[in-house]
This record gives C-alpha cells, sequence and structure tokens, in this order.
C-alpha cells in the first residue's frame, strides 16, 4: 500500500528497509517499554547509504505533516547527534539552560526528569555522519542501560527510562540542539513537533502555524474518535469510539483536520485500485 500510495504522488519514493536481528532491541523494549520498533532509529545510521547525511525521524502512527518542513531538516546540527523539541531545561543564575552529560552522572537529584526524556520523540532529526564518526551502535545503548541499570536498581520493575526518548536523552545528553535555543526559550515553540496535548497547559493558539502535528497527550488518538462519518478502513478494528467532546475546542480542530487527510489519502488509494 505504501509504495502504491507514493508511487501514486509521483513526487515520493518508497524505499522498504528491513531492520537486521531485530531481537538486539528487547533490551530497550524491558527497560523503557514500547515496542522494538519505538528503538529502531537508534541505529539508523547503519541501515541508510553513506550518502545519506541526515535524517528526519517521525511517529509513525500519530504525526501529521501539514506544512513545510525545509528550516527544520536544513537546520546547522552545530556538531550535535539530534536536533529536538526541547521540553525541559534547568535553571542556573535565574535562566533556562540546556542539562549537560555532568547532569548525568555527577546530578542523582536531576536524574529521573533526564530519563523521563529532555525532549519529545515525536519528531526529531538526527546527524547520520556524525553517528557514523562516533560509532554509535548498539552495543553503546545496551551498555549505558546497564549503567544506568546499576544505578537505578530501586525502580520497580526494572523499568529504567521512559521509551526512546529516555534513552536518547541519556545517550546523547550535552549534544542535543534544542530548536529554536537560544533565541526561544519556551517549552511551547514546537513547530515541527506540535503536541495536541499542550491545550492542558495554553488556551490560546500558538503564534507559529505548526508543519508537523503529533498526537500526543491526548485521550485518545485520531482514529478512535467517534467522527460524524467514521472511515471505513478502520471501522475493522473494532472497540469503542470515544466522544470528540472529551477534547479541548482548540484540539477538534486538529482531529477533522486529520480526518481529511485520511479522506484524501483514500481517495488517492482507490484510483490506484485499493
Amino acid at each position: 500500500m505504501l509504495t502504491a500510495l507514493c508511487g501514486g504522488f509521483g513526487n515520493i519514493s518508497f524505499h522498504e528497509i528491513r531492520v537486521p536481528d531485530p531481537e538486539r532491541y528487547d533490551t530497550f523494549v524491558q527497560a523503557g517499554r514500547w515496542y522494538r520498533e519505538t528503538y529502531y532509529p537508534l541505529c539508523v545510521h547503519q541501515l541508510l547509504p553513506d550518502s545519506i547525511d541526515r535524517a528526519l525521524y517521525l511517529d509513525a502512527g500519530d504525526t501529521l505533516v501539514v506544512g513545510d518542513i525545509a528550516p527544520y531538516y536544513t537546520c546547522d546540527f552545530e556538531d550535535c547527534f539530534l536536533i529536538v523539541t526541547g521540553q525541559k531545561y534547568k535553571m542556573e543564575n535565574g535562566m533556562p539552560e540546556l542539562f549537560s552529560k555532568d547532569d548525568l552522572t555527577d546530578r542523582d537529584d536531576y536524574l529521573n526528569g533526564i530519563l523521563e526524556g529532555l525532549f519529545n520523540s515525536g519528531s526529531y532529526m538526527i546527524n547520520l555522519q556524525k553517528m557514523r564518526e562516533e560509532r554509535v551502535d548498539v552495543l553503546y545503548y545496551q551498555a549505558l542501560t546497564e549503567k544506568l541499570r546499576e544505578r537505578r536498581q530501586s525502580v520497580e520493575e526494572d523499568k529504567i527510562y521512559f521509551g526512546d526518548q529516555g534513552l536518547l536523552s541519556a545517550a546523547f545528553i550535552g549534544s542535543l540542539k534544542y530548536y529554536g535555543y537560544p533565541r526561544i526559550y519556551d517549552v511551547f515553540y514546537n513547530p515541527y513537533n506540535f503536541c495536541i496535548g499542550c491545550y492542558d497547559f495554553i488556551d490560546q493558539k500558538p503564534e507559529y502555524q505548526p508543519a508537523v502535528l503529533h498526537f500526543a497527550g491526548v485521550p485518545f488518538k485520531p482514529w478512535k474518535a467517534d467522527y460524524p462519518v467514521f472511515p471505513e478502513r478502520f471501522q475493522r478494528d473494532g472497540g469503542a469510539l470515544r466522544e470528540l467532546a472529551e477534547l479541548k475546542p482548540q484540539q477538534v480542530e486538529y482531529y477533522f483536520l486529520w480526518l481529511e487527510y485520511l479522506f484524501l489519502t483514500d481517495k488517492v488509494l482507490k484510483l490506484l485500485g485499493y
């Protein structure tokens, strides 16, 4: 279906890449929960050709690109491993600053916050060239997980960090570029990873136009909403649908935008014989 859809658009090439030895990622499933697939981007630099020096990661299920991503995609890494949507700062002399590598090793009071995630991983840029130069591999992440496990022996049920964002935060702390920082310090400035759940904390729409929507921090995902016309492709999933009234008024607009994109996609697929 993906191959047909991309071919139908005419300006997108779909390349299937199978991840070798997927069981190697089970260490991270145990330590951070979520599924194996969550952790495949950890070594994407080993899966893509050396001629590709950067990659944009997007959560496959709950992100929607609705604007121009060029400013994000072409942003200077400034020798950092990742460009991210920052969601945590530390206060130094009354000013918000980025966490450093020493904060992971020397500050036990910072540890929990770091391992919950310094950024939201729905969308981030990966510096493939630096990953290769520094020889980052699965063994690096596994060794880091074991070190963190030793420091957190009292953690219930052996959970070490929160998903991929906790692991990536620990792995590259001090080498994460917050998009927009230091010009902008606002944790709600996230044009390329606009979490719809932010309306639990703010009332007004942002002054910028989000280019990537992330349906995170919401009561339910958009494919579980009880729309006036429910998309046929999702009817087979079954389960109780959720009322749009559970959402904040500002969130409902984005759900209907998701629905519009879905019907447009289905229209293309139908033309292609699906």
